[in-house]
């Protein structure tokens, strides 16, 4: 119960990586609002996490809107009375050469990747601001970090969650909200398999993705979802601004 009477906001909470922090969070006592584009997927999380005996709320929201996220955080603390977690996880990628990545694609993945982040950012520590501060976890990617070719504009959008990450941490680190980022490498959700499934043999593109990580396998949502719930303790008290790197060894290779 790490997480005991803390109300927590989760983008992207209906499949995935945002969903595993989900039923994680809740086991460990927190208060989820879960939150995703998709409200049937939402409401779904919401059921399975009052099932299992937790508290959830289960909201439709489209991150890239502004109105929709200040809207989704009001009635967080409508409903339980303040914000102490926001885990920024929604996001899309798409594989294109930058040749023919054309202006709404780009504006696509800054709105889901990026806007959505600074949005979440901006109202949640507004809201936190009001107590006694709080907790933000972003989530970028190991290509926040390292370039990969068909990625140009997924990269661009994850480089800048880190550096907003980073520059929020200074910002308010005195005010005690601490915002820190993940850096997932490739996971075994619903978004990779849609990758994997532009190949001529998704099998095939899945063996080749796992021969370039020194663990052997996918990551598992569970895997990111430990590591928020890392961030979101005291026991991160003292780690500010960090990326923490969550990919089976990706990088170093």
């Amino acid at each position: 119960m790490r997480l005991y009477k803390k109300v927590s906001l989760i983008t992207g909470a209906g499949s995935g990586i945002g969903r595993a922090t989900a039923e994680c969070f809740a086991r460990e006592g927190a208060t989820v609002v879960a939150v995703d584009v998709n409200a049937d997927a939402a409401q779904t999380t919401q059921e399975v996490i009052e099932t299992a005996g937790g508290k959830c709320l289960g909201l439709g929201v489209d991150v890239s809107d502004e109105e929709q996220v200040m809207g989704a955080i009001a009635a967080t603390v409508q409903n339980f009375g303040r914000l102490d977690i926001l885990f920024n996880n929604a996001g899309i990628s798409m594989l294109k050469p930058i040749t023919e990545t054309t202006e709404d694609d780009l504006d696509k993945l800054l709105g889901v990747n990026l806007k959505g982040v600074f949005f979440g950012c901006k109202h949640a520590i507004t809201q936190m601001l009001t107590q006694d501060g709080g907790i933000i976890i972003n989530i970028a990617s190991e290509l926040s970090l390292v370039g990969q070719p068909l990625y140009s504009g997924y990269c661009a959008t994850k480089g800048g969650v880190l550096a907003l990450t980073r520059a929020l941490s200074t910002e308010w680190a005195a005010q005690n909200i601490r915002v820190n980022a993940i850096c997932p490498g490739p996971i075994d959700t619903p978004m990779i398999h849609t990758e994997f499934n532009l190949g001529h043999d998704p099998a095939a593109e899945e063996k080749a993705t796992i021969a370039t990580i020194p663990a052997g396998r996918l990551g598992k949502p569970s895997d990111i979802a430990r590591v928020a719930l890392f961030l979101a303790t005291s026991d991160a008290d003292f780690v500010h601004g960090a990326a923490i790197v969550a990919d089976g060894g990706k990088t170093i290779i």
